[in-house]
């Protein structure tokens, strides 16, 4: 099969159901307002002139442990709705959010693993030479080999730890697809990223402000939609790429 093929049936699935993009639209907006708070928390704390106390820092780490497991519900709610209009079923989205907020349990320990594993890699990174290679090298090894844990928990049900092993059982029969569709999909974004920065520079360069202003706002709006599209086909092709490698298995 062609490496191109899954990710054009991917975006065929979202131009029949194009309520999918609300996942990514309101994933992105809880990161914004999520992050915010914590970066203004952090801020505060740096700015202290004494030495953040065991509280600061607590309230600090359940920020962050709050963005992960906000992201987490909606991928897991993107994944129930994509497996449903793969069974033929419409978006829902209340019921796909609330069918995520059920496995709230499940959710969390994930987000706690998550982020668990990110901070022992980050504490790897800190070795002199060689650290940031092997953090990169275990950063990426841990995304691939997870990488179908959470459709394994939403659509077959199956516990963090069962998820994990099965997703990395799938590895081998899923690698190439996983790596290429991957590739396929961030190239829109890396166009969109080019054109809009040659659309800047050549209005920067006519010394017009009201160009250059108009090709910021263009860049940006090209920037966010292709985003948008990018979170909801790789979501897409996620759930499908699962449900491809465990009808097969």
């Amino acid at each position: 099969m062609s490496t191109v093929k899954p990710v054009r049936l991917c975006f065929g699935v979202l131009r029949r159901n194009r309520r999918l993009l609300m996942f990514p639209l309101f994933s992105g907006a809880s990161l914004v307002l999520i992050a915010g708070c914590v970066a203004v928390a952090t801020s505060l704390l740096e700015g202290a002139d004494s030495s953040p106390s065991t509280f600061d820092v607590l309230y600090v780490g359940v920020g962050y442990l709050l963005l992960g497991f906000v992201l987490t519900l909606c991928s897991a709610a993107m994944i129930c709705a994509v497996d449903d209009v793969l069974r033929g079923e419409p978006v829902r989205i209340g019921a796909n959010y609330r069918r995520a907020v059920r496995n709230w349990r499940r959710l969390l320990a994930w987000s706690l693993l998550s982020a668990t594993v990110l901070l022992l890699i980050r504490q790897l990174e800190r070795i002199p030479v060689v650290g940031l290679i092997l953090g990169e090298l275990f950063s990426v090894g841990w995304a691939v080999a997870t990488y179908l844990a959470l459709p394994a928990m939403m659509i077959d049900g199956l516990g963090v730890v069962e998820s994990t092993r099965r997703s990395a059982r799938m590895l081998r029969e899923t690698f190439s697809r996983q790596v290429f569709g991957s590739l396929w999909i961030a190239l829109p974004m890396i166009l969109s990223v080019i054109i809009g920065f040659a659309a800047f520079m050549l209005a920067a360069e006519s010394n017009s402000m009201g160009a250059a202003i108009a090709a910021g706002l263009f860049a940006t709006l090209l920037l966010i939609c292709t985003l948008l599209v990018g979170a909801t086909v790789s979501g897409i092709f996620r759930t499908m790429l699962y449900r491809d490698a465990a009808a097969a298995a």
